[in-house]
């Protein structure tokens, strides 16, 4: 099954729009929302999850690439316990478990990842069978492809994860929303103008065109005229690459 989209690496000529510092992690609250409004939509993709620990009120987002393994921030490792699936809506503002069968918990000897900022802020992780089927959830909630190859400035994209938002039901509960690529930067930042809030750190960046991963967002930005959010661009960061490779290779292995 193809699962990696290659190219040889390089990005050509540097564009990058909105602030050149970088910020720390975004919060819950409007600077990550790109163009006044909070345009996202509630969202029942299956192949997305939210991250936390078992008494968290909130955590990350995480996306499948294979049977066991996914990607997500590195910033949110902290939240690594469970990821669970086909989440209900949220009730008065707080978030409602999923269904035991579609809880995974994981494994914490198999998480990789960087946490440097934006650019170089990324993880890969396995998560274990579920405790009730027996079955990885990859394999239950299917996964998405990754692409090594770089996007272009102006192509659109897709962020679906688990933020804060002003609705009851909504409040970390899944959304999605599409924007485009507005920078790309040899650091390997990818810019782009798609409304996230906090608790969508972690969350795949997805090229509409092909369906494929191609980032992982981590940082806001939407706070000044001509700003945007940022992500790890894929293309342009080995180590991430050869993270997700080895994890994809180990299941080829293993299971």
């Amino acid at each position: 099954m193809k699962r990696i989209s290659y190219l040889v690496l390089g990005l050509g000529l540097v564009i990058s729009l909105g602030h050149a510092t970088e910020q720390q992690p975004f919060k819950s609250n409007v600077k990550s929302i790109c163009g006044g409004n909070d345009d996202r939509l509630p969202s029942t993709e299956l192949r997305v999850a939210r991250i936390r620990q078992v008494t968290d009120r909130a955590g990350c987002t995480v996306t499948m690439i294979g049977s066991s393994c996914a990607v997500s921030a590195g910033h949110c490792t902290s939240t690594f316990g469970i990821a669970e699936f086909n989440t209900p809506v949220s009730r008065d503002g707080r978030i409602q478990d999923s269904e035991p069968e579609d809880v995974y918990k994981v494994d914490g000897e198999s998480i990789v990842y960087t946490n440097g900022g934006q650019g170089n802020d990324w993880a890969v992780v396995r998560l274990l069978a579920n405790e009730v089927t027996g079955k990885l959830p990859g394999d239950v909630q299917g996964n998405y492809n990754v692409s090594f190859i770089s996007p272009k400035v102006g192509d659109a994209i897709r962020i679906t994860g688990y933020g804060a938002a002003d609705g009851a039901d909504r409040n970390f509960a899944q959304q999605t929303h599409t924007g485009d690529i507005s920078g790309l930067s040899r650091s390997g930042i990818l810019r782009h103008i798609a409304d996230t809030k906090g608790g969508n750190s972690g969350s795949s960046i997805l090229l509409e065109a092909t369906q494929e991963i191609i980032g992982i967002h981590t940082h806001g930005g939407c706070w000044s005229r001509g700003g945007s959010n940022a992500g790890t661009l894929i293309s342009a960061n080995t180590e991430f690459q050869e993270a997700i490779t080895s994890c994809l290779e180990w299941e080829d292995k293993n299971l």
